[in-house]
């Protein structure tokens, strides 16, 4: 059985390494772990080439195609950098990091929100340094819960060991039950709980509400909007941009916002709205998201229904150190 790029940058000779060389050299380490990776996984590497064309190319003809692809990569060997880091490295070192190289600035978009009592769906995506978010975020002292999925169980203990000295809860998307469930527990005792919306493989899709995402007409992912009803939480967009591996801006949306911003065409749902904000990161930042070897994984439909209009993707958004978006 063929093991995928996280299994093999979590092998124990390589976390050995890791811990042995330090998080400085670990990451040219990892970098080349991965470039041998794709290097005999070519299936794998042209199946996200060829996304990033029919996405990114196609949007823009006059982008240099090679240097995205080059920077797509480089993008998904930080993300594996940035999650051993946070569940390997101890607390105290991990916070004082975290401190210093992320510019977070607009936290008070939490505070606000959780006010209301209801709890706060901190919802965002394979993009940038989302591994950083929840620690972030505990570290300066908001309730913390977070909806995971591991490729590894060596890893799940470790991330769970890290997150109760952190005082994360953690919710495990693929033993928790009834994750739904879990989650409105969570909210309910008015915490903060951090989730997904991009997780395609483990959309629970509507069969009435569609969307565009990247390109392609597809049914919505329902969770978000099932949690929302029922628990009456707050929704806050949260992303973490990276501009290299030690500098990046927390970037947060309240709900009212993103909708006054996406009025050019009107989202159905917190959902969609969510879905449609983290799209046009991802259109004008493709460097940071890095589940394009999932894109043909999104469930098309070839033909429009009737009284469905397509809803257009715009690139719009360009994080800048000095401003929020």
């Amino acid at each position: 059985m063929r093991i995928g790029l996280s299994e093999f940058l979590q092998l124990r000779l390589n976390i050995f390494l890791y811990l042995s060389f330090g998080w400085n050299i670990a990451r040219i380490y990892i970098c080349m772990l991965g470039k041998l990776y794709f290097f005999f996984n070519r299936a794998e590497k042209k199946r996200i080439k060829n996304a990033i064309t029919k996405v990114i190319v196609k949007a823009n003809p006059e982008i240099d195609s090679k240097t995205v692809t080059k920077n797509v990569f480089r993008g998904i060997f930080a993300h594996y950098y940035e999650k051993l880091f946070i569940a390997y490295e101890i607390p105290k070192k991990a916070g004082i990091f975290l401190k210093k190289y992320i510019i977070a600035d607009n936290l008070t978009v939490l505070e606000r929100k959780l006010k209301s009592g209801n709890g706060v769906i901190i919802i965002t995506g394979h993009y940038g340094a989302i591994e950083y978010i929840p620690t972030l975020l505990a570290i300066n002292q908001y309730p913390i819960s977070m909806i995971a999925k591991f490729k590894t169980e060596k890893l799940k203990k470790m991330i769970f060991y890290r997150a109760k000295q952190y005082g994360i809860n953690m919710i495990d998307a693929a033993n928790a039950g009834n994750v739904v469930r879990a989650a409105i527990k969570e909210l309910n005792g008015n915490r903060i709980l951090v989730t997904e919306c991009d997780e395609i493989e483990e959309w629970r899709t509507s069969g009435k509400e569609k969307t565009s995402f990247l390109g392609k007409r597809t049914c919505l992912d329902r969770t978000i909007n099932v949690i929302q009803k029922r628990t009456g939480a707050e929704i806050v967009f949260g992303i973490i941009h990276r501009y290299n591996l030690n500098k990046y801006k927390l970037i947060m949306y309240a709900y009212e916002d993103m909708l006054q911003i996406l009025h050019d065409i009107a989202p159905s749902s917190s959902g969609e709205t969510v879905l449609k904000f983290l799209e046009r990161y991802i259109y004008s930042n493709p460097e940071q998201w890095y589940q394009w070897k999932n894109y043909n994984e999104i469930k098309t439909f070839p033909s429009p229904e009737a009284g469905v209009a397509s809803k257009t993707s715009l690139p719009l958004f360009k994080p800048a150190l000095g401003s929020v978006s």
